[in-house]
């Protein structure tokens, strides 16, 4: 059923900036060596099925752990097990399999029991399926099978929400990831998730002004009573899941929680086509397509590449050498910097992002147009000029002032809270039961309090500061949550995300 366009208070709608990636789709060649960390995705770190030594093949399960909420993790190339090491991996110390090619054929053997007849396959080959190719790691909480890939089970899905609404500064291309015969793919793999989640109510949110796309979902879903189309506007932070069940349900989220403990699995469009690729094609989780945006890359274009593939082999002959950039992954606002190049990449990338390193302060910056610079304020030319291109870079044009009271951060705040005033509060060391009046427990991170805030004040890790404050003297988040809320699996929950 095709639902009303819905959108939320506050918020940001990011237009027009310069070095999207274009739909189209590239092969990275086979990388001569691989670096595959033992906790990607969804889950928590699982145990090494090889040893130094060892002669591996692409698709090979190289490490598992069925006891615990996991999935499993596979080798990406043909090679030889060239160490197994313990590194720093995005603020985390995990175990890492090195592998040194010695055959770089592009082939990868299927699973076996995959069937382009599904339906003909009972539940659980469905979910052994999913959970085999380590597609049930993907996305903020996984996919629920019976083999412990998420912290609730099948049966417990109320609703699955399926998102391709690309709210980001810089997006994925929809047009691609649904381009041609992966568009079918992509249907035929919802189908196959509400098939192993009998209970859920289906919700496909696409970006509204995705015409084309919408039109031909409602032509397949006109018979479906169990699936509702929405139109949802592209605004920052749309595609968070704080953001998509209220939205898409209307129902509170528990801040600090997951979807997942509400009953509730939210989807990307890549993780569906991963559901497709290793149900129907038997196709293990080794590769994944990411997006190359900003000024700073020299071709705005989508590469599939092997996970596994260290930076430094993928990123650094794409950039622009004529500046220093600043490289980013997955949001511009809140995303990692990639510092270190001989990290590898994992299933959660989805963007790289490239935007040039700018600290140099203009002088008299304030009189000048703006004709390309983004704001949430209207004093820049750029915001009367329709379709003006928006050049991102890292300067903030200017330093750290005193707070002028003047609300922006309060009106785009997505969540209601008010992010000045707790500012202010933690600031001044002020740490007290006022700040859990004030919901500073509600902050999703979404950045766009920094963003907005001329003078510069950097409101985000404040506020997270102040909740790390509460924390240390005994305060816990659930005390203002859980009230509020019958959660399933919170156990399990906090069990994944402390490690």
């Amino acid at each position: 059923m095709f639902k009303a366009f819905r959108t939320f208070k506050g918020g940001f709608r990011f237009k027009n900036y310069a070095g999207q990636a274009l739909p189209i789709l590239i092969e990275s060649r086979i990388p001569s060596r691989v670096i595959i960390p033992l906790r990607q995705g969804f889950g928590t770190e699982v145990k090494p099925l090889v040893k130094v030594g060892d002669a591996v093949f692409a698709g090979q399960i190289i490490a598992r752990d069925d006891a615990t909420i996991s999935s499993p993790i596979h080798s990406s190339i043909n090679g030889v097990v060239e160490d197994i090491k313990r590194m720093n991996y995005f603020k985390r110390e995990i175990n890492m399999v090195v592998i040194r090619a010695s055959n770089l054929s592009a082939e990868v053997p299927r699973l076996t029991g995959h069937s382009h007849e599904w339906w003909k396959l009972s539940n659980e080959q469905i979910e052994e399926l999913i959970y085999l190719s380590g597609a049930g790691s993907l996305d903020r909480e996984g996919i629920p099978t019976h083999f412990k890939s998420s912290i609730i089970s099948p049966e417990d899905v109320k609703h699955l929400i399926i998102h391709g609404v690309g709210s980001e500064p810089y997006n994925i291309s929809l047009d691609l990831l649904l381009e041609g015969k992966n568009f079918l793919h992509f249907f035929e793999g919802v189908k196959i998730l509400k098939r192993i989640m009998p209970k859920a109510k289906v919700h496909l949110a696409i970006n509204a002004h995705k015409r084309k796309i919408i039109e031909q979902l409602v032509k397949l879903s006109t018979e479906l009573d169990w699936l509702d189309i929405y139109p949802l506007e592209p605004k920052y932070p749309q595609g968070y899941d704080e953001m998509l069940v209220p939205t898409i349900l209307g129902q509170k989220f528990p801040y600090g929680y997951s979807a997942a403990n509400i009953g509730a699995v939210v989807l990307n469009i890549q993780a569906v086509l991963g559901v497709y690729n290793a149900v129907v094609e038997g196709m293990p989780l080794v590769e994944r397509i990411i997006a190359l945006c900003g000024p700073n890359i020299k071709e705005n274009i989508h590469v599939r590449v092997r996970v596994g593939t260290p930076l430094s082999e993928f990123i650094t002959e794409r950039l622009k050498t004529e500046e220093s950039a600043r490289v980013v992954l997955n949001s511009l606002l809140t995303g990692f910097t990639l510092n270190e190049f001989s990290l590898p990449i994992d299933r959660t990338f989805s963007q790289i992002i490239a935007i040039s390193e700018n600290k140099q302060r203009k002088f008299l910056a304030f009189m000048r147009p703006g004709s390309k610079r983004d704001s949430y304020t209207r004093a820049f030319l750029s915001k009367w000029i329709p379709g003006a291109p928006k050049i991102s870079d890292t300067n903030k044009h200017g330093d750290e002032r005193p707070c002028i009271s003047c609300g922006f951060c309060e009106e785009v705040c997505p969540v209601r809270i008010i992010p000045h005033l707790l500012s202010k509060y933690v600031t001044r060391n002020i740490i007290d039961e006022a700040l859990t009046n004030y919901n500073i427990f509600y902050c999703i991170e979404c950045g766009l309090c920094n963003f907005t805030c001329p003078s510069k004040i950097s409101l985000m890790q404040h506020i997270k500061e102040g909740q790390d404050k509460l924390t240390m003297e005994g305060c816990d988040r659930g005390q203002c949550i859980l009230p509020y809320f019958d959660l399933k699996g919170i156990e399990e929950y906090r069990g994944v995300t402390k490690l």
